[in-house]
Order: structure tokens, then C-alpha cells, then sequence
């Protein structure tokens, strides 16, 4: 099984600004689960989700993606950088891949 990641829609018609300032200020409830069993999702968390937003866009726009498979033999989680077609470019560590600005630095390294 494997999945590779596209550009994501946004999920929400407001901005991220408008986010941060209904966390400082306690007016979540919008972004809280209607049945209210979820507590809102921090402005942070949405930070992180924009900027991989746009990360991911950016390797969509280079012919890039991120693809996540099943290890064969430990059957962990492994992340690759693959081109349009699919192909592999290289492995990346999931630790990068989870960290939105060391996954940017790293993929910044290589020529384009």
C-alpha cells in the first residue's frame, strides 16, 4: 500500500490569521466538532497545516510529490520523494517529512 501526497483544498474558507486570532481570543467554537466531543484545533497545528499546504503545492508545481508506503519486510512507514511519473528520487526521513521547515530545508538542497 502506498499513497502519495497531493496539494491539499483548502480545508476551510478562513484564513489563517483568522484562526490564530479566534484561538488568542477563545472564539473557536467554529472549528470545534458540532457535537463539541473535540476540542479546537489549535492556531498552531493550523500554521503547521498551511505550510504544508503550500509545501506540497510547490512539489506538485516541480512535478514532485511525496509518496508513503509500507516497508516490506518491518512493514513501518517509509517516505519517498518520486517524480511525476512516480518514479523514486530519493528516500526521505520521516522525521523530516513530519517537520514542515526541515522537510523544506532538505528539499532545498537538491537541484531542481
Amino acid at each position: 500500500m502506498s499513497f502519495d501526497v497531493s496539494p491539499l483544498a483548502r480545508i476551510s474558507a478562513v484564513s489563517g490569521v483568522d484562526r490564530a486570532r479566534s484561538a488568542r481570543t477563545g472564539d473557536s467554537a467554529r472549528f470545534a466538532d458540532p457535537a463539541g466531543d473535540t476540542p479546537p484545533i489549535p492556531a498552531e497545528v493550523w500554521d503547521q497545516v498551511d505550510a504544508a499546504s503550500r509545501l506540497a503545492e510547490s512539489l506538485h508545481a516541480e512535478g514532485r510529490a511525496v509518496r508513503f508506503d509500507v516497508h516490506k519486510l518491518d512493514g513501518g512507514v517509509v517516505a519517498s520523494l518520486v517524480d511525476g511519473g512516480g518514479g523514486l528520487l530519493r528516500p526521505l526521513l520521516l522525521e523530516d517529512v513530519v517537520d514542515v521547515q526541515r522537510l523544506t530545508h532538505e528539499l532545498g538542497k537538491e537541484p531542481g
